[in-house]
């Protein structure tokens, strides 16, 4: 009997310290030298920077897409980076609500193309809204990224459907509605 609730002490004990989250190497995520210059690939909203959501509510403040970040650390369960002023932000990974890896999170949220590169097919009205978090008719799906970031699949499966669901506040969307490639509508909450 001592033996069996020895071995399950183990066990819990295993089971305790494999719970910690996998670190992941950003580099390799991203398939990049080591210290090439990662930016945000779309805006990052936010009102505690040590407490982001993995959904992006556009509530807060904005953390610009094209921002230059260090990423010091990333694993299954959170991502902290800086920016070059000292910045530091923290965003728990959510998997339920992204319904992706953790790694594939970390390939749609940084880039390492660079800012005028980002803003390739934008004039500078649309380049600047957008960067406010700015969203109106006419606009294209890739701006409407850039500005919201993508909308997550648990409510929106497919970028190809015709209505886009963003969180505005807790259980209330805000649907974008596209024809064409352009945006149609926005329906507020």
């Amino acid at each position: 009997m001592k033996l069996f609730v020895r071995a399950m002490a183990l066990t819990a004990a295993l089971l305790l310290l494999s719970g910690c989250a996998r670190e992941l190497i950003v580099s390799e995520v991203l398939q990049i030298p080591e210290h090439a210059v990662i930016r945000t690939a779309y805006n990052l909203w936010y009102e505690d920077p040590m407490n982001m959501d993995t959904i992006n509510t556009q509530k807060g403040d904005i953390l610009p897409f094209g921002t230059p970040v260090e990423i010091t650390k990333a694993t299954e369960a959170e991502i902290l980076f800086q920016t070059a002023d000292g910045r530091k932000f923290r965003i728990e990974f959510e998997p339920h609500y992204r319904l992706q890896t953790p790694e594939e999170y970390i390939r749609d949220l940084f880039t390492v193309h660079t800012e005028s590169e980002l803003r390739a097919g934008f004039d500078t009205l649309t380049y600047e809204k957008i960067r406010r978090g700015v969203v109106e008719k006419g606009m294209s799906k890739a701006a409407v990224i850039r500005a919201y970031g993508p909308p997550c699949a648990f409510r929106t499966a497919d970028l190809s459907s015709a209505t886009w669901l963003y969180p505005a506040a807790y259980l209330e969307y805000k649907r974008i509605i596209f024809r064409n490639g352009r945006v149609l509508d926005i329906i507020l909450p």
